[in-house]
């Protein structure tokens, strides 16, 4: 491996795990690891440190950056002893690099940097505002206890962003993606969950959002106590407040428009839509059923396929094609323990008339037609007893 492949993808790697990058930089970043064995180990090495970072009894002692630095080190390390192609010149890349990231750990160090970005949040957010930034890339989940005691746990492809001053000023904190709170309870200052669209209220309860920056939906599910939801800016507030009691999940459309129509064109027929206002609420429905992706038996229960792709691509950080939208109406129930990629597509292909071939990180679902006729056969022979 030559130094022209490895420097350019640092950063890709960092803002990979970090979730900063776009879908530019993470299909850069997944080609690079690819490549080559040598690149796979050193991203997984990176992981790991990155994951280690987010356990709450690390969390006051482990540095992250430069624990990441130091992987960075050992990496440079194998490839300037691999390299005999220019072994003068790996030497002095090797020396130079020692000496950058070597002075950057001693800053770092000094300063008790852990984990810490400055990044600007909304508009009325101070400028020089310090955030804490916790994230679960694609293919991992993370899990942490904020400094008020409660607890979080972070979906695949997100990211939880809150100020370093947490509970000091107040306890709001900022989602992208999905998350279960397990919240601290503390009648006089109320948590606050912020999205882009709205915020949800709490002072002390159980609760998961959903809310993916590339979905139309924001999704809030009650498991105990009350939350309050309140639309944000002027196109999300044309709602009145709502307060979910215990078994209701909430489903907010950011553009009702746009989900009436993929509904019109899910069916192919011109029907009644299935969403007529911003928020639908429903009523005495299992919590199990949307936050177990936190445990360890993820419960699913009637999942249209167009759907349950969304989350394995996630889970598993592949990118799943489907060849025919007939395939979406299939729906699947069951529960998913530690099984591989592999072995869930297996399953899936063993229920209904689906076949799938698997390319590197991409996976592609078609139609198995001669298992076609008869699963056809064996649904008019249950509908008809």
């Amino acid at each position: 491996m030559t130094k022209e492949k490895t420097n350019p993808s640092e950063d890709l790697l960092i803002k990979y795990l970090t979730g900063l990058a776009d879908a530019g930089d993470r299909e850069s970043a997944l080609t690079w690891i690819r490549q080559s064995p040598e690149n796979r180990r050193y991203f997984d090495e990176l992981k790991t440190t990155y994951e280690l970072s987010k356990l709450p009894e690390t969390a006051d002692n482990y540095h992250t950056e430069a624990a990441l630095l130091r992987v960075k080190l050992k990496h440079f390390r194998n490839v300037a002893e691999t390299n005999q192609q220019s072994e003068i010149q790996n030497r002095r890349v090797f020396r130079l690099a020692i000496m950058k990231y070597a002075a950057l750990i001693v800053f770092l160090l000094s300063l008790g940097f852990v984990g810490y970005r400055f990044l600007p949040d909304k508009p009325e957010a101070a400028a020089n505002a310090v955030w804490n930034t916790i994230d679960a890339p694609f293919g991992s989940r993370a899990r942490l206890t904020l400094n008020d005691g409660t607890k979080v746990w972070l979906n695949a492809g997100s990211q939880l962003r809150y100020a370093a001053d947490f509970k000091k000023s107040n306890r709001k904190v900022y989602l992208n993606g999905e998350a279960y709170f397990d919240v601290a309870k503390d009648e006089k200052s109320q948590f606050i969950v912020s999205t882009p669209h709205l915020d949800v209220k709490v002072f002390g309860t159980q609760f998961n959002i959903k809310a993916y920056e590339d979905e139309n939906t924001v999704q809030t599910t009650l498991v105990e106590g009350s939350v309050s939801i309140e639309g944000k800016g002027k196109l999300d507030k044309d709602f009145k407040k709502v307060i979910l009691k215990p078994n209701e999940s909430a489903t907010y459309y950011i553009d009702l428009d746009k989900a009436i129509t993929e509904s019109r064109q899910y069916l192919n027929r011109d029907v009644e839509p299935a969403h007529k206002e911003k928020m639908e609420v429903l009523k005495d429905i299992n919590p199990v059923v949307y936050t177990s992706w936190k445990d360890a038996s993820w419960m699913i229960d009637g999942e249209a396929l167009s759907s349950l792709a969304i989350k394995l691509e996630r889970r598993y950080n592949v990118k799943m094609r489907i060849t025919s939208k007939e395939l979406n109406d299939y729906k699947f129930r069951g529960t998913i323990k530690d099984e591989t990629l592999e072995q869930v597509l297996n399953i899936i292909k063993l229920s209904a008339p689906i076949d799938f071939k698997i390319e590197n990180n991409n996976v592609e679902l078609f139609e198995n037609k001669s298992f076609k006729n008869s699963y056809d056969e064996m649904l008019m022979r249950n509908t008809e007893n």
